[in-house]
């Protein structure tokens, strides 16, 4: 009985292991994919009347309500940060 139990447990940590490899290859993958921006909104951003527009500077999406803006040429840009605003030129 301890012999199959030890086997048992032993095939369910191998069960763990290789799921947590094949996840972690996943998200390396998807990762690295050229042309494939990574995107991480908060909860506040998630809600379906949030309007997100990108940081032309580093590319993260920022909420409209919450970003950092600059009016050039009567176009307005959202920052994320004051030093994308700073990084920015037009």
């Amino acid at each position: 009985m301890l012999y199959f139990l030890s086997r048992l447990i032993l095939l369910l940590i191998a069960i763990s292991a290789i799921k947590s490899v094949v996840n972690f290859g996943r998200r390396l993958w998807y990762g690295v994919q050229p042309g494939r921006p990574v995107v991480r909104a908060s909860r506040e951003a998630q809600s379906p009347s949030t309007v997100l527009q990108m940081d032309p500077v580093c590319g993260t999406y920022v909420s409209v309500e919450t970003s950092l803006k600059r009016i050039v040429a009567g176009k307005v840009y959202h920052f994320c940060s004051p030093e994308c605003r700073n990084r920015f030129s037009a």
